[in-house]
């Protein structure tokens, strides 16, 4: 990517909103909208990653972002992300705690991984680290 000139660094501004859309015991997929700032004049990706999440400072196991998401050239939008966590490697004990957490009205998020981004062939992995309380949206699924 930055051999497309200069290239100036994109700013995460937030997770906006957690759209939970199912929740099991196997796990829970959501939708998470982040509002991000591109400055350059060139688009790019953010493809399939894998992070540690946090739920209220529960381990919730591994969030797969399982959707590419086209990060448009000079703007500030929201952007929504397929997210799909595994609770197979969670204590048996924080997972009826999870699962509660589907009636709060706002939840504590936390990502840590690297996050995979790229524009034709080139590829780069960005550390994310965040963690926020966000309004938790309806849900949707069962």
């Amino acid at each position: 990517m930055t051999s497309c000139g200069d290239f100036q660094e994109v700013t995460f501004s937030g997770i906006e909103s957690v759209k939970i859309i199912k929740m099991s015991q196997q796990g829970v997929e959501a939708e998470i909208s982040v509002k991000i700032k591109n400055p350059n004049h060139t688009a790019f990706h953010i493809y399939p990653s894998d992070m540690d999440a946090t739920l209220n400072g529960i381990n919730a196991g591994k969030a797969l972002l399982t959707n590419n998401v086209r990060i448009k050239p000079n703007s500030e939008e929201v952007y929504t992300f397929k997210i799909k966590s595994d609770f197979s490697q969670i204590n048996m004990a924080d997972l009826p705690k999870i699962i509660s957490l589907a009636m709060s009205k706002n939840v504590k998020v936390g990502l840590k991984g690297d996050l995979k981004v790229g524009k034709f062939l080139v590829r780069k992995s960005f550390p994310v680290d965040i963690t926020k309380s966000v309004p938790l949206g309806s849900f949707t699924g069962q």
